[in-house]
């Protein structure tokens, strides 16, 4: 019974109090275990935060930093929870602890411990009374005693600020950056692809969203505006459809202003920016570049309705032909089949809008107009996504004014004089590239007597027109005997020739391109012949100084001759002729040269006298014998010796310096000799028939003057007779009071 109460007071006293205080140790290191575990794992957390923040780490590798943070935390959680929450505290093990603490009960608690949960205790091997003593002593020591200084409160504040910081700190980050704290939880606990907050926001020029359509070809410039924060530089990185990366460097402008020159756009592509910052560079969404065709023409039909007036089709230009020139006035019709759908398109030159176009489809287009100017005329394209054609095809039109017709009018034989009898041979040449309305001969009347009206101009329509006609020619006798032409009147000739054209009037520029007159632009003109109207005599005379002027100057052909004939004969004549030396061969080529001169000078001869025989036939002067006169005494035998005889000489001379031979040296002189004799025959038939001339001109002269006479004298008589009739009625009433 006594030891019953021994035991029972020691557990009151000591064993109770040492049981209360293990649990409460216990529990204590239980909690600075999961305060423990919290800081770790905020720590790990932390850490992994800022890695994934400056590195942006991907996937895989964020996965194995949270497991990495998971096992320390699981780990510390083990270690400082699990395992002390599974330990069993015994009341001696609290006793050592206290005796460790108090050194000066020298194990006497632990015993007593000991004995009091011992489960058996032996008289003969443990003696009661000793096992009360140390019972006694241990309650008595332990009275003494604060089992409350073993839980070391200092310690167990650290751990549970420590605790609180790890919740706390945490706690603060996602009431002050909820956007990090979420994005850090999205990537590293839900694993989703989030992309970290950021300062910078790039805004991009011409992007919808997060694509841009760029045409194909043309430069591809990417603008990018930084908001909020600019970072201190922007890099490109460019993806193509194959997988190929290309990373370039953006240029800076301005304040907040990011720009990069690609170059020409061939393919579609994706872009994301680089953003430089600490750590891993900032990466933006991925943006889609779509590359699009701007509109253009593929193929294109021209066809052109010249004006009605020229009487021609409607043609279509050839399968490529762009360019093409066309009568001004005619209609053009464009059609044009496009690349691609367009909204809108628009006829125009290079500074103004001609036409709207007719939308015969989304990709079919056409304009119809006439072109009032040269140039070139081209499509206008826009496109939904707000493209032109930077490059458009051209269509070249080149207006071409219909010309008037090209009048071509001359009077073979007729000089400056004409008789009112002549007979004038008309000979006219038109023609017009689109046909031709109207010929006429247009003549007109000067009057040589001073009269207060001048009478216009009459015309008259040649023959043997055909409707359209486009070259027309006619040769013509047209006599002056129905116009009663006086001698001292003034004949002007003109032949007119008019189209189909509208008669517009045009300016007619001088030589100094300053309009000075107006002219029809349907109408051509031939130069203007003008003629005075002499009397045959007058024209004979004429004629014949003419011929005495001419045969003067045939003379001094013969003069000429006759010196070339003197030069070659002394030069056959030396003695040195035959050596074939370079001074001789000078010689006769000089002679041969002069020898060919005076062909050129008989064939202007010629022609003068065949000038004079032409004009005596339109003016009906010439006769069986004026025409053999100068034909066949003149005419014919110089152009003889014009095509023949000269040249015959002259090929002599030239053979003689290449190779002197004295047979043909011989053959020379007497050549030069016959060419001297026949123009002194041609000379003679001159003077011959000169005689004669003037012999008639002289009768003429004195006809013309007896005419004058009788003139003249009748006048005296008419005026001798209304004298006397003006007397004889005014002595009249003088008789007859």
């Amino acid at each position: 019974m006594a030891r019953l109460d021994v035991q029972t007071d020691f557990r009151r006293a000591v064993l109770d109090p040492l049981i209360a205080v293990g649990r409460a140790l216990k529990r204590q290191v239980v909690v600075q275990g999961l305060c423990r575990c919290a800081a770790v794992l905020a720590v790990a957390a932390i850490v992994q935060f800022a890695l994934d923040a400056l590195l942006v780490l991907g996937t895989g590798p964020r996965v194995a930093l949270g497991i990495v943070v998971l096992g320390i935390a699981g780990y510390e959680f083990w270690k400082c929870v699990l395992r002390p929450a599974a330990i069993r505290v015994e009341p001696g093990d609290v006793a050592a602890l206290v005796e460790r603490r108090n050194p000066a009960l020298q194990d006497r608690l632990a015993s007593a411990v000991a004995f009091a949960t011992a489960a058996d205790v032996r008289p003969e091997r443990d003696s009661p009374a000793m096992i009360h003593a140390v019972m006694d002593e241990s309650r008595a020591a332990v009275a003494g005693l604060r089992l409350a200084d073993l839980f070391r409160p200092d310690r167990h504040r650290r751990y549970l600020m420590m605790g609180l910081a790890a919740v706390g700190v945490p706690a603060l980050l996602a009431m002050f950056f909820p956007d990090m704290v979420a994005t850090f939880l999205a990537r590293n606990v839900a694993l989703r692809e989030v992309p970290w907050p950021s300062r910078v926001t790039l805004v991009l020029e011409g992007f919808t969203g997060d694509r841009l359509r760029w045409p194909i070809g043309d430069d591809l410039m990417l603008v990018a505006t930084a908001l909020n924060e600019v970072p201190p530089g922007v890099r490109a990185v460019f993806e193509s459809a194959s997988g190929e990366s290309v990373v370039r460097e953006m240029a800076r402008r301005g304040e907040n202003q990011f720009v990069l020159d690609y170059g020409p756009l061939q393919n579609s592509m994706r872009v994301r920016f680089s953003i430089w910052r600490l750590g891993v560079d900032e990466k933006t969404q991925w943006y889609t570049i779509d590359a699009v065709e701007r509109p253009s023409v593929r193929e294109v039909a021209i066809r052109v309705t010249p004006p009605e007036y020229t009487g021609l089709e409607a043609f279509t230009l050839a399968t490529g032909q762009t360019s093409a020139d066309i009568l001004r006035g005619a209609r053009v019709h464009i059609r044009a089949e496009l690349s691609k759908p367009v909204v809108k398109a628009a006829l125009r030159t290079s500074d103004q809008v001609i036409s709207d176009a007719a939308m015969e489809s989304d990709t079919v287009v056409s304009a119809e107009f006439s072109p009032v100017l040269s140039g070139a005329y081209y499509f206008d394209l826009l496109d939904a996504d707000g493209l032109t054609d930077t490059r458009p095809v051209t269509y070249g039109l080149r207006l071409a004014a219909d010309p008037p017709p090209k009048v071509r009018f001359s009077l073979p034989g007729a000089g400056e004089m004409l008789v009112p009898t002549a007979i004038l041979p008309l000979n006219v040449e038109c023609e017009d590239n689109l046909g031709l309305k109207r010929v006429e001969l247009v003549h007109g009347v000067v009057p040589g007597e001073a009269t207060t009206s001048q009478p216009a101009p009459e015309t008259e329509e040649l023959p043997n027109l055909e409707a359209r006609q486009q070259r027309y020619t006619v040769r013509l006798p047209w006599p002056l005997l129905p116009l009663t032409l006086k001698p001292g009147d003034q004949l002007t000739l003109q032949v007119r020739a008019e189209d189909y054209q509208p008669p517009a009037v045009a300016p007619t520029p001088d030589r100094e391109g300053v309009p000075t007159r107006t002219a029809a632009a349907n109408l051509g003109e031939s130069g203007l012949y003008t003629y005075r109207i002499v009397t045959p005599e007058e024209l004979a005379a004429e004629l014949s100084r003419r011929e005495s002027e001419w045969r003067r100057e045939f003379e001094q052909i013969i003069k000429a001759q006759e010196q070339l004939n003197l030069r070659v004969t002394e030069l056959f004549a030396s003695s040195d002729v035959e050596t074939a030396s370079t001074t001789t061969a000078a010689r006769l080529g000089q002679e041969s040269r002069s020898q060919r001169q005076q062909a050129g000078r008989m064939r202007t001869v010629s022609r003068q006298f065949e000038q004079i025989l032409a004009e005596m036939e339109v003016n009906q002067l010439a006769n069986a014998g004026v025409r053999r006169r100068l034909d066949a005494g003149v005419i014919a035998p110089m152009r003889r010796l014009v095509s023949e005889d000269v040249p015959a000489v002259a090929e002599l001379l030239e053979q003689l310096r290449a190779q002197f031979d004295r047979p043909r040296a011989e053959q020379v002189i007497e050549a030069q000799t016959q060419l001297t004799r026949s123009m002194y025959a041609i000379l003679a038939n001159m003077l011959k028939w000169e005689g004669y001339d003037e012999a008639v001109s002289l009768l003429r002269d004195i006809i013309r003057l007896q005419g004058d006479l009788n003139q003249d004298t009748q006048r005296r008589l008419q005026k001798e007779i209304e004298k006397l009739l003006e007397d004889g009625a005014a002595s009249q009433p003088e008789n007859n009071p």
